[in-house]
């Protein structure tokens, strides 16, 4: 039920982005929105038929292969949505919105990433609070969550990535929620409050 909700509000997200709300010419809109559409589909209906397979027939090969389809999923979600907020003629309440749930969404995605890594490597991570790592249906939420303490610069200590692949992906998960929220959000907000502050007294 999880995995359903979730490509229900991703078919959502790639949905949402209407072409009259963003800056630059209507045709090549247009043309980006049903190449979106065709890539989107596609990683969904991929990411399903994943599912599905590992619900039958579960392996790590498949575990691994599902978690490069969502990876590829969220990511490109994650890119479309992010080039929507930059691109809108306006700066909204909706809009402000929009840059708080592409937050949310790299920090999935590079959840996502973690738990590809762990797949690959089971000692790239040390869980020093638990009495065993995590398994099954169990790793998605707890690299999630490390995920979301990494991209807030949180940092609880309880989740410590040990391989050099994992350091460098969280390093980089810092790195850019920092900029991104000093950045783009911060300048966003600041033009909405600027273009709704009513006009200076003569």
């Amino acid at each position: 039920m999880f995995a359903v909700a979730l490509l229900g509000l991703l078919i959502a997200a790639i949905n949402a982005i209407q072409v009259e709300e963003l800056v630059g010419e209507r045709e090549r809109l247009l043309a980006e929105r049903r190449r979106r559409k065709i890539i989107g589909w596609s990683l969904i209906g991929a990411a399903t038929i994943e599912r599905v397979l590992t619900l039958i027939w579960s392996s790590h090969e498949l575990y691994l292969i599902s978690a490069v389809c969502y990876l590829l999923l969220f990511g490109f979600v994650t890119w479309e949505e992010f080039r929507a907020v930059i691109r809108q003629r306006v700066v909204s309440a909706e809009t402000i919105s929009m840059s708080i749930s592409v937050y949310l969404l790299m920090g999935i995605t590079w959840g996502l990433l973690y738990v590809l890594i762990y797949l690959r490597h089971p000692q790239a991570f040390n869980f020093p609070g638990s009495t065993s790592p995590p398994l099954g249906d169990t790793i998605f939420p707890t690299l999630v969550y490390f995920s979301f303490a990494t991209i807030s610069t949180v940092g609880f200590g309880d989740i410590t990535p040990m391989l050099m692949q994992a350091r460098y992906a969280a390093v980089a998960e810092e790195i850019t929620g920092q900029f991104y929220l000093a950045i783009l959000v911060a300048r966003l907000v600041g033009m909405y409050m600027s273009s709704n502050s009513p006009p200076p007294a003569n």
